[in-house]
This record gives C-alpha cells, structure tokens and sequence, in this order.
C-alpha cells in the first residue's frame, strides 16, 4: 500500500480549521490522529530531566497517565491526590519508571477544601526550593450541590479557588526556575458558557452539575489569561484533552459515554499536550493561550459568550478575595446551602 504524502502547510492548516468547526471532528480521537499526522509530531517524550513538576489529580484517568509519562520523562514529581491507595499505587508505578536519583514525591490533598489546598503549599516548600511546572488538573464534575465546610460550592472551590492559592502561593518556587510554567486542564464544555463573575459560583436553586463545571472552566480559562497578564516571566497555559475515556467521563457521563464511545480518545491522547506544554520550548509555547493538541484554539466559539468589558478582572478580584477568607458564611452572596433532610 502506498504512503500517503502529507498535504502542505496551507492544506493541513484548513484541515485541521475544518476538524476544530466540526467539534467532534476536533474533540475525538479523528482529531488526535489526524493532527498527529498533518504536523508531524516529534512523538518522543519531552527532556524534563531535573525539573520538578507538581500534579494535582494524579491518581486517574489523564492525570494518571500524565504522571507515568513526565516520569518516563525524567521529571522529578509530586503527585497529589486524595485517595491514599490509589496515591500510592501511581507512586510505585512511577518510581518503576524513575531513572536512578529521580524523585517521585506524594502530598494527600483534598483540594475542595482551601485549608488543604494552604497545606500543600506549605508541604510543597518543605520539599523543594524550585517548582518548575504546575499542572492543575484535579476536579471533577458532580451532579449533586454541595457546599464545602468552608462554605464554598465544591466544583468551584476544587477547580477555582484552590488552583489560585497553590498558583500564588508558589509563585516563589516559579520564579526561581527556568522558564516555568503552570499548565491548567480544563474543557471544551467551557465553551457554552459565558463568563458572569457574580454567578460563576452556582446556588442551590439554580444547580445543574454539567453547568457548574462548565462555568468552573470557563473561570479557569478567563483566569489563566489574567495569570499571563499579571507575571510575564512565567508561562501559563490552559489547554482541552478532547473528549476522552476516563473513569470521570464514565462516572459523571455515562450516557454521552453509551453514544460516542467508539470516537473517544485513549487517556494517554488526552494527555498528550499536557506533557508537550510541559517540555515545550518557550517560543512554540507562548503563555496566555487555550491548547488542543498543541496548538493553540479560540477561547471563544460563540459571541454570546464574549464576557462584558471588566468581567476579567472582576473575577480576578473574586478569586483573591475569596481565596484569601477562612471561607463564607450562609449569608454570602452566591451560596444557598441545600435544605437539612431527615
């Protein structure tokens, strides 16, 4: 069978334009392997010898195998997660892969909650001068309201609040590296929702879970630009795996799972552009951008959903503001707590 002779660069770049319209197209696997081929992937793992990365989410799905190839890699990690075992079980098999005097670490956090998240931060000092790369990736969608002890709506506290304070409260160990960065996960279902800072937290009466997530995401995003704006000399990246098949997707999907099961990616494709950002020269990488496989995408598809002027930097107040409380009270703006049962 002949080989097929990729298309030129003005081809491959309307092809893959055409992929990212077609939305399933640019989110499956057919966008994966389709990209890979176009643009030639150099497919061998990033250099990360001596760099220390700290994961969050480390112990599933694309944070699992994340972790196993920044360790391939060489990486010095730290990995969190708040299921003990299975924290345990990615560090054995990540020390499997180690090359001799390559540190694999691990922090138990529950990151719904500020306090912890304040915890790691500290934990992560005592361990290292230097963090190279950030990569938040815990989170996961849930249908049902809760509010944490602190008083904060889970999905917002988990993927907003506590990104921030391990962020900010290791802009220290960033800047002592070399060319750092901090890589969030986030999703194309933030795609559908506009940015409205007075309700990215969802109430009680108003709580439908795929929403709240996708709003906790757009907030990611929104606030990885606002990251790049406010410290140059670090790279911040926000990026989409594409739709792909993990026990999150399984758990919190099920039926988008049943329909698109054939199309969806391996855990290891979604991965894919975590572990490039992580190792990718400055200049493929510039900071401030929306990643799918490798390349950087709009972070808006539908102009309903362009934020009103200063909404940006309302959340960025937000955030701080909320970040920096011991928590909230029944009475605070945003937060209804579900009423007592039995």
């Amino acid at each position: 069978m002949p080989r097929l002779t990729r298309p030129p660069a003005l081809i491959s770049n309307a092809v893959d334009a055409a992929l990212e319209v077609s939305t399933v197209g640019g989110f499956s696997r057919l966008g994966y392997r389709s990209r890979r081929w176009l643009f030639e992937w150099d497919l061998r793992l990033p250099d990360m010898s001596g760099r220390v990365v700290l994961l969050t989410g480390a112990t599933s799905g694309i944070g699992k195998v994340a972790a196993l190839m920044l360790a391939e890699a060489g990486a010095n990690l730290i990995l969190v997660g708040r299921n003990e075992p299975r924290l345990a079980g990615i560090v054995g098999e990540c020390r499997a892969l180690a090359a001799p005097g390559q540190r694999i670490d691990s922090i138990r956090a529950d990151l719904t909650l500020l306090a912890q998240a304040r915890d790691l931060v500290a934990a992560v000092r005592r361990m290292t001068n230097v963090v190279d790369v950030i990569v938040h990736n815990a989170g996961a969608m849930t249908h049902q309201y809760t509010v944490t002890e602190e008083g904060f709506e889970v999905t917002f506290a988990s993927q907003v609040l506590s990104q921030y304070l391990i962020t900010s409260g290791l802009l220290p160990l960033l800047h002592a590296a070399d060319h750092p960065r901090v890589i969030t996960v986030s999703s194309g279902g933030m795609y559908a929702e506009r940015l409205e800072p007075d309700s990215v937290q969802m109430s009680a009466s108003e709580y439908d879970g795929v929403r709240a997530y996708a709003r906790a995401k757009r907030a990611q995003v929104v606030m990885n630009e606002e990251w790049a704006r406010h410290e140059p000399q670090i790279a911040f990246h926000s990026m989409h795996p594409g739709w792909a098949d993990t026990p999150g997707v399984a758990d919190a999907l099920p039926g988008f799972r049943r329909v698109m099961g054939p199309v969806l990616r391996t855990p290891a494709q979604g991965a894919d552009t975590i572990v490039w950002l992580a190792g990718a020269a400055p200049d493929d990488a510039p900071s401030g951008r929306f990643w799918l496989d490798r390349r950087p995408r709009t972070s808006y598809r539908l102009p309903r959903t362009r934020p009103e002027p200063g909404a940006a930097a309302r959340l960025w107040e937000l955030v701080d503001g909320l970040a920096a409380s011991e928590g909230v009270d029944d009475s605070a703006e945003g937060i209804d707590r579900p009423p007592e049962t039995g």
